[in-house]
């Protein structure tokens, strides 16, 4: 009886693997293949029929790639940006996402109501008046223009405070008759508690900030402003007659950063997630 259950239970396990691993190789397969692209010599990648994976591994793409157009400068700037943006969301979240969860002050479910419903808004409606006031303020094509319309994010502030309303009272009233101030309370108690909602919300918005396309194609004019995203759509523009596998190696170093951030955190991505995007 015991046997049967356990070989019932194992043909579920790999029932569920099986589910899972499909949708994974699909979403994997264009990474994948580009990799193996921009390791293939020119005769190589337009071969018929065509082979998946490289006879060797060619890195004169990367070279190639580097001397035709200033990648380092499109990853420095978005680095750059997208750090920036991380640090102004996770600082202005905590303090918010603090105060609604935790303080009690006269029209405080309207804020969260108003937080909450910028997050229905699409970024598009947004364009055009931060355009015309970045304008006004001489910031077009600055990092300032690529950075300070998104310090705030709505979903932030929401996000942690679902993980804020958990953290029990308790402990909150026992440090304040130790003589805590709040905001020793927040940076001591709350923020090392909320390490894996904080860590999520941080990937999240780093991510978010490095893949931005259509604003910073918008606000910056030349190239030493612009960032990874367009800097893969003016490499292709500009170098037409260039083999795909160049294109390819550009590619690869553009999107890397965000690929391996997320390898390198998807523990506690997940952790956060799951610890604090239920709670109500």
């Amino acid at each position: 009886m015991v046997n049967r259950f356990q070989d019932r239970k194992f043909r579920k396990r790999w029932l569920a693997t099986a589910v899972l691993v499909l949708p994974a190789l699909i979403q994997a397969f264009p990474l994948v293949y580009l990799l193996c692209v921009s390791w293939k010599e020119g005769a190589e990648v337009i071969q018929y029929p065509p082979k998946f994976f490289p006879k060797a591994l060619n890195w004169v793409n990367y070279i190639e790639a580097l001397d035709s157009a200033p990648l380092l400068r499109f990853l420095f700037n978005s680095a750059l940006v997208a750090t920036s943006i991380t640090f102004c969301q996770l600082f202005t979240s905590i303090l918010a996402a603090y105060a609604l969860s935790r303080l009690k002050f006269q029209g405080q479910r309207w804020i969260m109501g108003l937080i909450v419903g910028t997050m229905m808004i699409p970024g598009e409606v947004t364009i055009i008046p931060n355009y015309f006031t970045l304008a006004s303020w001489n910031w077009l094509n600055t990092y300032f223009a690529l950075i300070i319309p998104f310090s705030v994010s709505g979903f932030g502030i929401f996000f942690l405070y679902q993980f804020f309303k958990t953290i029990p009272k308790e402990l909150e009233e026992a440090a304040y008759l130790e003589g805590c101030s709040r905001l020793r309370f927040l940076f001591q108690f709350v923020v090392p508690l909320s390490w894996p909602a904080i860590t999520a919300f941080a990937i999240y918005s780093f991510v978010g900030a490095w893949n931005q396309y259509l604003w910073p194609l918008i606000v910056t004019q030349t190239t030493e402003m612009q960032t990874a995203q367009i800097g893969i759509g003016m490499f292709r523009s500009q170098n037409e007659s260039m083999s795909w596998g160049v294109i390819m190696a550009a590619t690869a170093m553009l999107i890397s950063p965000t690929v391996l951030l997320f390898i390198a955190t998807q523990k506690q991505f997940v952790r956060g997630i799951t610890m604090s995007g239920i709670k109500g």
